[in-house]
């Protein structure tokens, strides 16, 4: 696991990437983020990412409008590269956070919103399963102990 300021990002299980989001970054945290971000996009690989939020509070206006702006400029390779993106939220603040980002900036890809880890594994390796990734699929159910759907 290596971190980027207090953003911790865990590629152990790639192309499942699980970024756990401090609570409460700074903005040179959410720049050293959105660098390392931008370092896995560069490899021009497919993935999902699990966001762990649970220990997040509240960020700023200023912090989701340079995370608004950073989507908005990456738009292509995030397109090129991101199959989608799992989201762990437990705080309702924070639900209505995430839904106020997805408003001003709709996803591009499939994602989804979990208040467990187990849900947010399982939904990751099953979208990864679709989009033609079974072994790295199968290898997340296994580490983490989540059972793929029956059939799979």
């Amino acid at each position: 696991m290596s971190s980027a300021s207090s953003f911790h990002f865990d590629d152990s299980l790639w192309p499942l990437l699980i970024i756990r989001v401090p609570k409460g970054p700074t903005p040179r945290e959410l720049e050293a983020y959105l660098a390392k971000r931008l370092d896995y996009m560069k490899r021009r690989e497919q993935h999902v990412i699990l966001y762990d939020t649970r220990a997040i509070g509240v960020p700023s206006n200023t912090l989701n409008q340079r995370h608004l702006e950073w989507l908005r400029e990456h738009d292509m390779l995030i397109r090129e590269t991101l199959i989608g993106s799992s989201i762990i939220i437990t705080s309702p603040l924070m639900r209505l956070t995430a839904s106020t980002l997805l408003h001003f900036k709709p996803p591009t890809m499939p994602y989804y919103i979990s208040a467990s880890l187990t849900d947010a594994v399982r939904w990751a390796a099953d979208l990864l399963q679709k989009a033609g990734h079974p072994i790295p699929a199968h290898r997340i159910h296994q580490h983490m102990g989540s059972v793929p759907p029956t059939g799979t």
